[in-house]
This record gives C-alpha cells, structure tokens and sequence, in this order.
C-alpha cells in the first residue's frame, strides 16, 4: 500500500534528484493528477462551457469521462517512467525537458480551470 507522497514518486522513478532547483518531475505529475481531480470535484455541469465535454457527457456520462481524464493523466505518468527507463542517457535529457514544458503548461492550465470553476461555485448558485 502506497503511504506518501516520496513512495509514489519512487514508483514514478525519481530516485531524489534535483537539478537547478527546480521541483523533480514526478512531483509536477503528482501536482497536475491532484488538480486534475480537483478539477472534476468542483466542475458545475451546468456551467460548461466546452462543446466537446458537453457532448462527451451526453454519450458515455460524467463518471466515466472523469474515469477516462484521470486516466489519460496516470496515461501520460506511465509514458514518462517508460521513457525514463529505455531512453538513452543523452536522449533522456531531451525528453526530459520535452516532459518538464508539457507538465508545466499542463499545470498551468489546470490551475486556471480549477480556479475559474471556483468562481463560478463560489458566485453562481448551483442549478
């Protein structure tokens, strides 16, 4: 069983190292699953906005989308610790980076969704 935080970023690879410091990036992906739920926690159907959401909604329902969002992002964790492990050293810096700008954009964007859906709890009531 999976007790803390370091437990999962060993199981992501991290074995503690820190370049520039800058946050290891299996705590970037910690980070961006926790919004990810948060975000799902928070979102008000009926303030919506995305089309795509909307329709995605509609086909399979709202559990099973937030099932596949969170999967996609525990998707994405698993390309990182497979291309960790088979990447040559001098090939891993590079999808390292590559890795780090995603995750932060990603961050970045979650951040303001979770935040924008926070608002509209705190001010608009629910419908």
């Amino acid at each position: 069983m999976i007790k803390t935080f370091s437990q999962v970023a060993l199981l992501l690879g991290e074995k503690g190292e820190v370049e520039n410091n800058s946050p290891s990036l299996s705590s970037w992906f910690l980070f961006l699953l926790s919004l990810n739920i948060l975000d799902i926690l928070v979102t008000n159907p009926a303030y919506e906005a995305n089309p795509f959401t909307l329709y995605l909604w509609g086909k399979i329902g709202i559990f099973l989308s937030a099932t596949i969002k969170i999967g996609l992002v525990l998707s994405f964790g698993l390309l990182y610790v497979l291309t960790k492990k088979f990447a040559k050293p001098t090939e891993w810096s590079f999808a390292k980076n590559i890795f780090r700008g995603m995750l932060v954009f990603l961050v970045a964007f979650y951040i303001f969704v979770v935040s924008w859906n926070l608002v509209l709890l705190a001010l608009l009531p629910f419908r």
